[in-house]
């Protein structure tokens, strides 16, 4: 590595280690309900990557830069326009911050076989920390989150499914230590996402396995093992997941929304109310329309949730149709490029398409139970992922294991996370 890459590097590892385990953690805005903190060591770190970058990093013509500066100019603009603005701008430079300075980060410093190689360490350190302590919580006091945070376990069950990409990785090796510290991790992560009580979590992975298979990413027997291993994990959590959200009632507040939120919308269509304004004013004419609920409590759960609990209404109503058009389809181009990747692998791939593929997938689709960008761990390595694809497509894949062959290359072929020259490890 060169000195600045040191630097860089030094800054992404201690931000990204602050977000996985939120510590040391300091409150800067009090009663916003913000992670302040957080985000200006995004920032941070993204200011660094940029100073140091070397020559030719950051094309200030190209798309990514581009859409980078529109989605600045309309999400400031947005907050400024709000109808609470400093609350909204601090939620709106949280969320600049963490994924513009994650995606940055990543295309500046993560495109070297080396730095790739550095990052999945990190991320295997990363995700058995938060395992850990996410297990040891449960048995002290029955929560995951008791050393992270108060509050949902959403935001945690997301950054375990952003940093399974590592493990999953690993699984592509031809080294056997390697399947099985991924495996092992794997099985952890997934132990700690049925203790969480939530029902998505726990499924969510098991829909995207199944879908795997249909369009021939992976392979039935693997998905069989990986099954009758999830089968015994749910099996000895039942008595702690709340099956009773499995009925009509309790969605309520997330199907209501897509309605309530599409309302605000239409009144507020190109810059949003702001991602923080309380919308019980938008009640006063508004009907109800998924039948399970009462008005009250609807607007009871609407001051004190105040977002909609699905990333996209928030957008749309927060920031506006111009902000979610261009962000979403900025987020669509890049998996549609790894999905053709992970269609027709590229010799040399060091992080599998896939392996990039599903945690991205994962958090996609909790992002629709829950505004997952809005904190600034989810969203930071969510970015990584992103920022990932265009570098991670045509690096060499070079990794040393402890009691590991040293060549660990990859080979095109069909779009599974096959190994060179061997049929094992399909996650």
């Amino acid at each position: 590595m060169t000195r600045a890459e040191k630097v860089i590097w030094l800054f992404f590892a201690a931000t990204s280690c602050q977000l996985a385990f939120l510590q040391p953690s300091v409150v800067l805005a009090p009663g916003q309900r913000v992670n302040l903190f957080s985000g200006l060591l995004c920032l941070l770190s993204l200011i660094v990557a940029l100073i140091l970058a070397r020559r030719g990093a950051l094309k200030v013509k190209s798309p990514e830069f581009l859409v980078s500066a529109a989605l600045i100019v309309l999400g400031v603009i947005s907050a400024l326009h709000s109808l609470t603005p400093l609350a909204s701008f601090l939620r709106v430079f949280v969320l600049l911050a963490s994924g513009l300075g994650g995606f940055w980060c990543a295309r500046i410093l993560l495109n070297t076989p080396e730095n790739q190689r550095r990052f999945q360490w990190l991320c295997l350190f990363l995700l058995s920390g938060v395992v850990l302590l996410s297990l040891a919580g449960y048995f002290l006091t029955g929560q995951i989150h008791y050393y992270f945070f108060k509050g949902s376990n959403h935001p945690l069950a997301d950054v375990i499914f952003l940093l399974s990409g590592a493990p999953l990785a690993l699984l592509a090796r031809k080294s056997r230590n390697s399947v099985l510290l991924g495996a092992v991790l794997l099985g952890l992560g997934y132990a700690v996402l049925c203790l969480s009580e939530r029902l998505s979590v726990v499924f969510i992975p098991v829909g995207l396995g199944v879908l795997g298979v249909l369009f021939g990413a992976l392979r039935w027997k693997h998905l069989l093992a990986a099954l009758i291993v999830i089968a015994i994990i749910v099996g000895l959590s039942a008595p702690h997941i709340l099956w009773f959200k499995l009925n009509k009632e309790y969605p309520y507040y997330r199907v209501e929304n897509f309605f309530f939120s599409w309302s605000i919308a239409k009144q507020h269509p190109v810059l949003g109310i702001g991602l923080r304004a309380p919308r019980e004013q938008f009640l006063d004419d508004y009907r109800l329309t998924y039948p399970y609920t009462a008005k009250e409590q609807f607007a009871e759960d609407v001051a004190g949730i105040v977002t909609a609990d699905n990333q996209i209404l928030t957008f749309l109503s927060g920031l506006g149709f111009p902000f979610t058009i261009l962000y979403g389809l900025a987020v669509l181009t890049l998996l549609m490029k790894l999905i053709r990747l992970a269609w027709r692998p590229p010799p040399g791939s060091f992080f599998p398409p896939l392996a990039l593929l599903f945690p991205l997938s994962l958090a996609l689709v909790h992002f629709q139970l829950y505004d997952g960008l809005l904190f600034a761990q989810n969203s930071w390595f969510f970015h990584i992922l992103l920022g990932l694809i265009p570098v991670g497509a045509a690096v060499p894949a070079v990794l040393e294991v402890p009691g590991a062959a040293a060549d660990l290359s990859y080979s095109a072929g069909a779009p599974n996370l096959e190994g060179s020259g061997t049929e094992r490890g399909k996650s």
